[in-house]
């Protein structure tokens, strides 16, 4: 009896053991199975450009399909929230074509983003952003976007979320940094966020969240994107992102992140005041030029030698004494002569008498 029983317990120690390595089995197949499949989605996406490069109006002839970053989708955009203060779809006003153009290097990790010219090409490059792409990320060939936005905020693979998601091509995404719970900006994978620049994403190309924002509401469906590898990351260099210390008090908020809400805006230092600068010191004036040394005033001429009026007055006085003397002299002259007349008379006179 004893060994029936024995063998009994060890047939159902043997059958739990056969039972439980059938599970695990059959789990570890589940997962063989969906990561084949999640590369294989990924890959596929290498091949869609010798379709899409063959349309002539890409906004009209490619699909919408519902992205499924990094490969799961969550949920549809119809269950997305709805934040408020949305801003306005800017809208790009273009004849032919859209009015931007991206191109992701893929060896640097930098998108360059071109505007059209005067003439319809795209020649002027107008920003330059640093990404991370990852192994599944094409290499080459260009696509064009799905839709005029995305999601602002879509479910990713590995029950992570993504801020301002925007198709590229099936499963490959452009999106921020993944998030640890959708809605909450301040549950960052700051980790992840640090390896902007590099390779890190499974295949979708993650971007911070101002990249990310500016993407989603100025390049509408049907805009270009070439991806490409050079070393040269691109004519306006390759840009540098912030990086997140561990110790970080808002370490779970990305700090281009426009929300108002955004703390790493509320505790940057004010600037110091600018330092008026010295004011100039004034130029020594001027010394003032010598005057002009008036030119010396002609000499009048000589006047005349005016008339001595007081030698005259005095040569009249004395002519005058003259005359006077002259007449007295010659009264007295006159008078003697009448005197000796007169006794010569007389003495006549009495000679005739005699």
């Amino acid at each position: 009896m004893k060994e029936i029983e024995e063998n009994k317990k060890i047939k159902i120690i043997l059958i739990a053991i056969i039972s439980i390595l059938v599970i695990l089995l059959g789990i570890e197949a589940f997962f063989i199975l969906k990561d084949t499949k999640t590369i294989k989605n990924a890959k596929q996406g290498l091949d869609v450009n010798k379709t899409i490069q063959t349309s002539t109006n890409p906004e009209n002839d490619v699909k919408e399909e519902q992205p499924t970053e990094e490969n799961t989708i969550k949920e549809t955009p119809s269950e997305e929230k709805k934040e408020e203060n949305k801003p306005e779809v800017k809208k790009n006003d273009t004849e032919n074509g859209t009015r931007y153009k991206l191109e992701i290097n893929c060896q640097a990790n930098v998108i360059n983003v071109y505007e059209k010219d005067s003439n319809g090409k795209y020649t002027k490059c107008i920003k330059a952003m640093a990404c991370s792409t990852g192994y599944a990320t094409p290499q080459s060939g260009t696509y064009y976007l799905k839709k005029y936005g995305g999601w602002e905020w879509k479910g990713l693979f590995g029950d992570v979320y993504g801020q301002y998601t925007t198709q590229v091509e099936g499963n490959i995404l452009l999106h921020s940094v993944p998030y640890l719970r959708k809605y909450d900006k301040s549950s960052l994978e700051y980790w992840e966020y640090n390896k902007l620049g590099t390779a890190a994403s499974m295949g979708c190309i993650r971007l911070t969240v101002a990249d990310a924002y500016w993407v989603f509401y100025n390049c509408q469906a049907g805009t270009p994107v070439t991806f490409y590898r050079s070393s040269n990351p691109g004519p306006l260099g390759k840009p540098a992102t912030p990086k997140i210390s561990s110790d970080a008090e808002f370490k779970g908020w990305d700090p281009t992140d426009p929300d108002p809400n955004n703390p790493w805006n509320k505790t940057k230092p004010e600037p110091e005041p600018v330092k008026p600068a010295e004011p100039e010191k004034p130029s020594e004036p001027e010394k003032p030029s010598e005057p002009e040394k008036p030119s010396e005033p002609e000499k009048p001429e000589k006047p005349s030698e005016p008339t001595n009026t007081t030698e005259n007055e005095n040569n009249n006085i004395a002519n005058e004494i003259e005359n006077e003397t002259n007449e007295n002299e010659t009264e007295n002259g006159i008078d003697e002569n009448n005197v000796v007349n007169e006794v010569e008379n007389n003495n006549v006179e009495q000679n005739e008498t005699v």
